[in-house]
């Protein structure tokens, strides 16, 4: 490895690491997030009861639930990614220290291990409540992690965008909907043959790619959106 590729490496790295350390030590993302999604998932548990013998009724309406879950707890929790920096005038220091291309990369890092975690908290508590049972666990594990990968890189890029706006939340969800609408379609087709035991057809592919495109497109937009 280059020097120039270590250096950068080792700013993503720190960035994602320092996230880290904030996140221990205030746990907004992980408490706003965790207790979002907990208490949706209640919800929907009780009211639709246990549904998971009616295998039309678990492919149809449980993967769209759960994946709208995910969403609208990472709507609510992953906004600060950037919201943080401005509010504790770190950005300037950012700025300073991290290549753009680094800094995207250690932010995005950091915001796919919050929804990797989001992930496999409700998930588990979701597929017991509603008594799912999943034919093809693999199948929904990929699913959890392309589409959970496809959110952490369009929210941090568009958290950059609406850091220093004054309705952050709501510009943050007018944005992030239109970006993730492909990526949660995808997951939720993936979701419905990981319940039916089907194998996983075109939206696989679609889904990487989707995400893979979406990577390159917030590498590119975000020096030009982070640097004032």
């Amino acid at each position: 490895m280059s020097r120039r590729a270590s250096t950068w490496a080792a700013e993503a790295a720190a960035v994602f690491v320092k996230d880290w350390r904030c996140e221990y030590r205030t746990r907004y993302a992980l408490n706003t997030l965790g207790l979002f999604a907990f208490t949706t998932l209640v919800v929907v548990s009780v009211v639709l009861g246990p549904i998971g013998n009616s295998l039309q009724m678990a492919t149809a309406v449980l993967p769209v639930i759960l994946w709208l879950i995910v969403l609208f707890a990472v709507t609510a929790g992953l906004p600060r990614i950037f919201v943080a920096e401005e509010e504790t005038h770190t950005a300037t220091a950012l700025r300073l220290a991290a290549t753009p291309s680094a800094l995207f990369c250690g932010k995005a890092a950091y915001g796919f291990t919050i929804v990797t975690l989001l992930e496999a908290l409700i998930t588990p508590l979701f597929l017991a409540m509603l008594q799912l049972s999943i034919a093809r666990p693999g199948l929904l594990v990929t699913a959890l992690a392309a589409g959970g990968f496809g959110m952490a890189v369009g929210s941090t890029l568009i958290a950059a965008m609406v850091a220093q706006a004054r309705t952050r939340s709501a510009l943050f969800a007018v944005l992030l909907l239109p970006v993730l609408v492909p990526a949660l379609l995808f997951a939720v087709q993936l979701t419905r043959a990981a319940i039916a035991g089907e194998p996983p057809g075109v939206e696989l592919r679609m889904l990487l790619l989707y995400d893979g495109t979406l990577s390159v497109a917030g590498l590119m937009l975000f020096p030009s959106i982070w640097t004032p």
